[in-house]
């Protein structure tokens, strides 16, 4: 995997968003640099997973305190971070910023907002089947749009449609809580508004898809 592209996005006159690209293979040395920014609580979750799950925990929310501190003039590890029952990113309302991070495979994202609300997902390209269509989680239009697309375009679309999905869930704080058929995306779009929230495409490595999913913090869509 190539090494981690920063990148930003300035595209909307109300937001300002940081995105970075995390390598979760990193080595040894790195895992136990990453833990030593982390509170005792996200340890403690951490060496809750197998130690693969252990290792991308770790990694990730090292990432975001990275680059959360980056924001704040901080320390990592004196970033007040904290997550909410349903498991997403939080932090005082007196920071303006929100955060939201994903993983798949070796790699993660983490996204930083000021002034508005965020969500991000990350998902390795699937291969195409029909079996997609029976999965729950498109809707009609959207299950017509990709059986309107050749067959050699669908893996794409289909994994970008549930990224877009994810990435406004996420800003939510909802998740898969709420069913995501309802989160209607327009398929084989980079960029646009689902549901609410402008969503457009993360640069990330072949084989990636990544969405980043944005909302002014004061009207968050539901």
């Amino acid at each position: 995997m190539p090494p981690p592209v920063p990148a930003s996005s300035r595209a909307l006159p109300w937001a300002d968003v940081a995105v970075r690209l995390v390598d979760l293979a990193a080595d040894d040395a790195e895992l136990a640099r990453a833990e030593a920014v982390l509170s005792p609580a996200e340890l403690a979750r951490a060496r809750r997973g197998t130690p693969a799950v252990h290792r991308r925990r770790v990694l990730l929310r090292a990432a975001l305190r990275t680059a959360l501190a980056a924001e704040l003039g901080t320390d990592p590890a004196r970033v007040p971070l904290g997550t909410t029952a349903a498991g997403r990113p939080e932090l005082p309302p007196a920071t303006g910023l929100d955060a939201g991070c994903s993983a798949s495979g070796g790699l993660g994202v983490v996204a930083v907002g000021r002034g508005c609300r965020v969500g991000v997902d990350v998902e390795r390209v699937a291969p195409w089947t029909a079996d997609v269509l029976d999965e729950g989680w498109l809707a009609d239009a959207e299950q017509r749009a990709l059986t309107a697309l050749p067959e050699g375009a669908r893996a794409l679309a289909a994994t970008r449609a549930w990224t877009q999905k994810e990435a406004v869930l996420k800003g939510r704080g909802t998740g898969l809580r709420e069913d995501p058929a309802a989160v209607v995306t327009e398929i084989g779009r980079t960029d646009g508004t689902v549901a609410g929230w402008a969503v457009r495409d993360v640069p990330v490595p072949d084989g990636w898809v990544a969405s980043l999913a944005v909302a002014p913090h004061q009207e968050v869509p539901s």
